[in-house]
């Protein structure tokens, strides 16, 4: 009996040194294999559903879209006709016909990563000789010229943004100028009163834009040598803009 006792308690321990030295090391593989599968499928069923979230969001962007070009297509043939008249009218007094051109840019980078005033932009009908005005959402924003043989586009608050423009309902002529942070205006005739609140409109008197393009609200009056100077809150707002309209004035 006892060497019953003995072989029994012997196959029992056998068998637990068995379990403890097989099954927990497969249990812990069989656990972290289960981990990665579920992880995997987490992953997967997260990707699956951004990429229908997308399609979606895609779908409702165009479906937008789709309504603005039908809603602009009206306002664009109507634009088509009073351009074609105002020619006529042109012609017949013997003037320079109205053929302003606007190509679409792409900003592509900083010139300067300190400086957020000039931007190098996608132009492939850029012609090195000319200025161009610049465009954004309807208001103007700056200027385009030539920098190293490569469109660079400067925007309406960099010193070097210069164009023509008139103020308020008397067309008070001027030059629009940044100054690094803001919009001015400068070489306003003493004799004019502009007022703070005066819409400022492009002139198209500089062959950079066409006329009566909206640049933005005078805030501000003051007096500079022989002329007066007015501070400007532009309508247009710039930050992370990535495209734009460059105009070009035959």
């Amino acid at each position: 009996m006892p060497q019953k006792s003995i072989f029994w308690g012997a196959s029992l321990l056998l068998v637990i040194a068995i379990f403890y030295r097989f099954y927990f090391p497969l249990a812990h593989k069989s656990i972290a294999f289960s981990t990665k599968v579920k992880s995997a499928f987490i992953t997967q069923k997260e990707t699956i559903t951004n990429a229908i979230q997308i399609h979606f969001h895609q779908k409702e962007q165009i479906e937008l879209l789709e309504k603005k070009v039908k809603e602009l297509e009206p306002k664009a043939s109507l634009s088509i006709a009073f351009a074609t008249k105002l020619n006529h009218l042109l012609e017949e007094s013997d003037l320079k016909p109205y053929h302003p051109e606007l190509h679409l840019v792409q900003a592509l980078g900083y010139q300067n990563m300190n400086d957020k005033n000039s931007l190098w932009i996608e132009f492939p009908t850029f012609k090195k000789e000319k200025i161009y005005g610049l465009i954004f959402r309807g208001y103007t924003a700056g200027i385009i010229k030539e920098q190293s043989n490569q469109p660079l586009a400067l925007l309406q608050s960099d010193k070097e943004s210069i164009f023509s423009v008139f103020i308020g309902k008397n067309n008070i002529q001027g030059i629009a100028y940044g100054n690094g942070e803001t919009l001015m205006i400068k070489y306003i005739p003493n004799y004019e009163n502009p007022k703070v609140g005066d819409e400022v409109l492009t002139s198209g008197n500089d062959n950079i834009f066409y006329a009566g393009i909206k640049v933005g609200k005078v805030t501000a009056v003051g007096k500079k040598n022989m002329y007066k100077i007015a501070t400007i809150q532009p309508y247009a707002k710039l930050k992370n803009a990535q495209f734009f309209y460059a105009v070009e004035v035959k």
